[in-house]
């Protein structure tokens, strides 16, 4: 074979086993094992990149490890990883049952969780009452319809824009049961978060409420519900 011909056998092989969207391969999108020790470490390493300035992200790195420890091992959540070339450059957290996997964080890795929020006070004392709030969560929150909560998404900022988290939604949508579940929701600040908030609005999510939080940050709620997508027929 020449190698105009090796050459094309192989652009037809790799275009079988990847995606291509706006320069980005991402030759697989999955979920995290419990055992994949190292992986899980660099999804906490990639939020940190991803949500920089954040609450969460001032944390000790043993908090974030710890709660997306509980996304992989809870029976109703799951933590997809976007790779290329086994390389992890986007996630994205959700669970079907909110309040359970937040007692579940509690009450399964209690030691953990207090252990790590402690070094997190010592490094930052103001933290203290949003981690009580975010901790409180579970005997506060109430659930009238069946629906599934997205925790966080994150891309590695070179990757950013290139359709990379588009596809990720996309993947969460193909695992939901919507003859199950009313819709999908998460959250995101209002103010100063135009690419998040147009990003959210382009993937079929439509805003459903507006709220401030207690420390006086405004927050945008959206639901993504099957109705609002345009579906063959």
């Amino acid at each position: 074979m020449g190698e105009c011909g090796f050459l094309k056998l192989a652009s037809s092989f790799a275009q079988d086993i990847a995606h291509i969207q706006g320069g980005v391969t991402v030759l697989v999108i999955r979920s995290v094992d419990i055992r994949e020790k190292e992986l899980l470490d660099k999804i906490v390493e990639l939020h940190q990149q991803s949500f920089k300035g954040f609450f969460l992200s001032t944390l000790h790195p043993g908090f974030l490890r710890q709660l997306y420890k509980a996304f992989v091992t809870h029976k109703k959540s799951e933590l997809l990883v976007a790779l290329n070339d086994d390389k992890p450059v986007g996630f994205i957290a959700y669970s079907y049952d909110t309040t359970g996997v937040y007692r579940y964080m509690l009450w399964r890795r209690f030691f953990p969780f207090v252990w790590y929020s402690f070094l997190s006070f010592l490094k930052k004392p103001s933290i203290f009452f949003k981690m009580f709030s975010a901790l409180s969560m579970p005997y506060t929150h109430t659930r009238e319809e069946e629906y599934v909560k997205v925790f966080s998404i994150g891309v590695a900022p070179e990757y950013q824009k290139h359709g990379l988290g588009t596809k990720l939604i996309e993947e969460m949508k193909k695992r939901v049961d919507f003859t199950h579940f009313d819709y999908i929701t998460l959250e995101t600040d209002a103010d100063d978060n135009d690419d998040a908030n147009i990003f959210y609005n382009k993937n079929g999510f439509k805003l459903s409420q507006e709220f401030i939080t207690f420390e006086g940050r405004r927050m945008n709620k959206y639901h993504y519900r099957v109705k609002h997508e345009h579906l063959a027929t």
